[in-house]
């Protein structure tokens, strides 16, 4: 089994479903979108510290998280889509999704190309 798959990480119903649109290793996300979904769900982890998922939800981190630093009207479709899918999430599905991407980002179907 690759370590590129979600699947290898961890399982949920949530991540299941994110899988069944994305792919098992996430390939019909391109880099960029991985890499801002990355942040967006370090955004959530952190604020699940004070909050719940319906107090805070991933959609709350997404415009939280990258309002400032990229232009919002820029941020892939493909990402607030996602953030619908995970709707719920937990801490420990997000955890679970950031060492997916990690993987992918640094040496799965998302590295950067070597030039």
């Amino acid at each position: 089994m690759t370590t590129d798959l979600v699947t290898y990480y961890g399982q949920t119903p949530i991540i299941d479903q994110l899988v069944d649109k994305y792919g098992v290793c996430l390939e019909k996300l391109d880099r960029e979108t991985k890499l801002l979904l990355r942040v967006t769900l370090s955004t959530y982890i952190v604020m699940q510290q004070e909050y719940t998922p319906t107090e805070y939800p991933v959609s709350t981190a997404l415009e939280d998280g990258l309002c400032e630093l990229v232009i919002p009207d820029s941020i892939p479709q493909d990402l607030y889509d996602v953030c619908s899918i995970l709707k719920g999430l937990t801490t420990l599905e997000a955890e679970t999704l950031l060492e997916a991407l990690q993987h992918q980002i640094r040496w799965g179907n998302a590295r950067q190309a070597v030039s």
